[in-house]
C-alpha cells in the first residue's frame, strides 16, 4: 500500500476516533465498543477515498509525526467538544430546574455518560438527545468533520489564544440558552415563592414549608410540560451556535 495513503487514513483514523470519544451520542458508553470501531473504520476510510493524498506525504521524522497525529486528536477532540456542549446546556436547565422545585438531592444513573445527575436534568438531556438527532445534528457534525481538512490544515501554538476565545464565546452563549430553556420553570418557582411567602405572613399558623414543597413540584412540572417549546428551541439555536463557532476555530487556524 502507498505509504502516504496509509498515512491520510491513519490521520483520518484519529480524527474521527477523537471526535467520537468526546461528541454526543457516539460516545454514549451503552454503545457496543465493535459499532464504534467499524464506524470508525467506515468514515475513516470513506473519507479517505475522498481526500486522496490530499492530506500530504508522512512526516520526515518521529518528532514531526507525532506532532501530526497530536493534531489530529486536538482537532478531533474540538468538533466532538463544540457540539457536546449543546446537550450539555440542556442539562444545565435541567439542573437548575431540580434546584427551584426541590429535586436537587434526587440522583438517578445517566446511561448515556455513566454519571449520576438529577431527575429533570436526565430528562432535558436524554430529550436533547432526542431533539439533536431529529435536526441532524449528528449529519451536520459529520459533515463539519469532513469540511475540517479544507479549513484546518495545520496548527500552531498562536492559534491556541483564538480557539480559547472562541471555546468561552460558545460557552457564554450556551449559558444564556440554558437560562432560557430553564425560565420558564423559574418564572413559575420565583412566583410560587413570593405567593407563598405573603401566605406565610398572612396566615402565620399555616406550615407553608409542609404546603409549598409538594406545590412547587406539581406547579413546576405544569409549567416544565408547557415550557417543553423552549426546550426544543434552544437545542436548535445551539446546534447553530455550536456550528458557527465551530466553523470560525477552524478557519482562524
Amino acid at each position: 500500500m502507498d505509504a502516504t495513503l496509509l498515512y491520510s487514513f491513519l490521520c483520518v483514523f484519529v480524527r474521527c476516533s477523537a471526535m467520537f470519544i468526546s461528541s454526543p451520542v457516539f460516545s454514549a458508553q451503552n454503545t457496543p465498543i465493535m459499532v464504534r470501531i467499524f464506524t470508525t473504520l467506515a468514515i475513516a476510510g470513506a473519507l479517505t477515498a475522498a481526500l486522496g493524498t490530499n492530506i500530504g506525504p508522512p512526516p520526515a521524522n518521529m518528532y514531526l509525526f507525532v506532532m501530526a497525529i497530536a493534531h489530529e486528536v486536538l482537532a478531533g477532540l474540538l468538533i466532538g467538544t463544540f457540539m457536546s456542549f449543546v446537550l450539555q446546556a440542556a442539562q444545565m436547565a435541567g439542573t437548575l430546574v431540580d434546584t427551584q422545585m426541590g429535586l436537587s438531592m434526587s440522583q438517578v444513573l445517566n446511561p448515556i455518560n455513566g454519571v449520576s445527575s438529577t431527575v429533570i436534568s436526565q430528562f432535558k438531556f436524554m430529550l436533547a438527545v432526542v431533539i439533536f438527532l431529529s435536526v441532524n445534528g449528528h449529519h451536520l457534525m459529520l459533515k463539519a468533520f469532513a469540511d475540517s481538512y479544507g479549513s484546518m490544515p495545520g496548527m500552531t501554538m498562536e492559534h491556541l489564544p483564538q480557539m480559547k476565545n472562541n471555546l468561552v464565546g460558545l460557552m457564554g452563549t450556551l449559558s444564556v440558552l440554558s437560562l432560557q430553556m430553564a425560565a420558564p420553570v423559574l418564572g413559575v418557582s420565583l412566583v410560587v415563592d413570593a405567593a407563598l411567602g405573603i401566605v406565610n405572613k398572612a396566615v402565620p399558623q399555616m406550615q407553608v414549608v409542609v404546603i409549598g414543597l409538594p406545590a412547587k413540584i406539581v406547579i413546576g412540572l405544569i409549567a416544565l410540560s408547557v415550557g417543553l417549546p423552549a426546550l426544543v428551541s434552544g437545542v436548535n439555536s445551539g446546534v447553530g451556535v455550536a456550528l458557527e463557532g465551530l466553523l470560525r476555530t477552524l478557519k482562524g487556524m
